[in-house]
């Protein structure tokens, strides 16, 4: 479980403890806040963070009056809610891309997914702003690590810069030149990592950062590590010019507390979240999407990002297109299948709603991702005719072709096509209403939230 969710659901439940809906008192304030002390230790929050916290929502909560529509659980996760922001630095920060080219330093510790990091940075790029990269692999020293960036290059179609028996400033110095010769916008350079601070490791990063005087460094973190990263930090802010920091492994870090010291100790901003091991699981950090995610307040901004990245208006259109003309099938759903899935995991999703991530349980949550994941093999098992029209799957002889090719169980057949024909049936409704020109109704969306709590 992730540090924003299990802060999410320890919030809630101490509030709960402590706060009745109709009185807030000193009494029970306190108690609430010997409890949050808890939950920020346990999550690895640093002491003088964790001080500065409590001291702030004491005064904010006991010196506030209960405002109109506000009970005190929701007065109290609001003034929370503001201090987390005001601790992680307020608003994101952009990465500094304007020159051409723009020279990126990613730094950081061994095992800390540097260099995937640098990889993912990459794509961000190209993706979402259109640049042209290049990926330059200055880690000579750690076996098959410049392999490893040349391989995710390959893989995302990104170029990899990279010279055997040289020195990385002089690497990182041709690179430059190769880039501005070849029209590149931005250089992004993968450094050596050491397993710990080490006078070798900061003077070669020093001699890079001479060369070609980067536009920006970025300092890779591991999410998991916990507060000695704040002192590692702190090493490389003393020795190189680092403008921000990229939080990698958050998605499976229950420690994760260091999001919420970091900026506040070093002045300097998370700029990135690394929330999964594929190549589209890097995120702009925005510190009220991360305090929203903590207090169970989903994050659905995020949310509609993934998915404008994941379904083009080509593909609504079409889906839509053929939902009006009654012709949605399997075809249809594999592809909305796959796009969810492109989205990320589904319980990552799931928790971006808000009011709905906490309420389901992550037993339900992994039954829906088995499901779908069985449904995809089912489908792939089907002829092009069958996909086309999934009733003639209820043909016996068609069912045991299927079921043997995919190697399902008849149970799990019956269980897709069933969810399928309802799909079905709800989207020719709604394209009927369309046609007669009236607002459609969604009952079932209501029943579906309501049987998921």
């Amino acid at each position: 479980m992730s540090f924003a969710d299990l802060m999410a659901k320890k919030m809630q439940k101490t509030l709960a403890k402590n706060i009745s809906k109709k009185t807030l008192t000193a009494e029970n304030m306190e108690d609430f806040l010997k409890d949050l002390r808890i939950i920020l230790l346990e999550s690895d929050v640093n002491f003088q963070v964790i001080k500065k916290l409590i001291n702030q929502i004491r005064e904010k909560a006991l010196g506030e009056y209960i405002k109109e529509g506000l009970d005190p659980q929701q007065m109290l996760i609001k003034i929370i809610h503001e201090e987390f922001v005001d601790i992680m630095g307020t608003k994101n920060v952009d990465l500094t891309t304007s020159n051409k080219p723009t020279v990126l330093m990613v730094a950081g510790l061994q095992g800390s997914g540097k260099t995937t990091t640098t990889a993912k940075l990459a794509n961000y790029l190209i993706k979402k702003q259109n640049k042209k990269c290049l990926l330059v692999a200055c880690d000579i020293y750690r076996l098959a690590a410049v392999d490893q960036l040349k391989t995710l290059g390959k893989q995302l179609n990104i170029e990899v810069f990279h010279q055997e028996n040289t020195k990385p400033e002089i690497i990182v110095a041709n690179a430059k030149r190769y880039a501005e010769a070849n029209g590149f916008d931005i250089v992004i350079v993968d450094t050596a990592g050491r397993l710990h601070i080490d006078e070798a490791l900061m003077t070669e990063l020093v001699q890079i950062q001479k060369q070609v005087n980067p536009d920006e460094v970025l300092l890779v973190i591991d999410g998991m590590a916990g507060q000695d990263m704040i002192n590692v930090a702190q090493s490389f802010i003393d020795k190189i010019n680092v403008k921000g920091f990229i939080l990698t492994k958050m998605d499976g870090s229950a420690k994760g507390g260091i999001a919420l010291s970091l900026s506040y100790l070093t002045k300097l901003p998370i700029k990135f979240l690394g929330s999964g091991e594929k190549v589209n699981d890097l995120e702009v950090f925005y510190p009220k999407r991360m305090a929203d995610r903590i207090l169970g307040m989903g994050d659905i901004e995020t949310l509609l990002e993934q998915a404008q990245d994941n379904f083009t208006s080509r593909d609504v259109e079409a889906t839509m297109n053929r939902m009006m003309l009654g012709q949605f099938d399997l075809n249809d759903l594999l592809n909305q299948m796959k796009q969810v899935q492109g989205m990320g995991k589904l319980g990552s999703l799931v928790k971006m709603i808000p009011g709905l991530g906490t309420k389901i349980s992550d037993n339900k949550i992994n039954d829906a991702e088995l499901d779908l994941k069985v449904a995809e093999i089912i489908i792939n098992s089907t002829t092009v005719k069958e996909r086309e029209k999934p009733q003639l799957l209820r043909y016996p002889t068609r069912k045991v072709r299927v079921l043997k090719g995919s190697g399902r169980t008849e149970k799990e057949l019956n269980k897709l096509l069933g969810q399928y024909e309802k799909i079905k049936k709800t989207m020719d409704r709604i394209a009927n209403q369309v046609k007669q020109g009236q607002m459609p109704d969604l009952p079932g969306l209501n029943q579906l939230l309501k049987n998921q709590e």
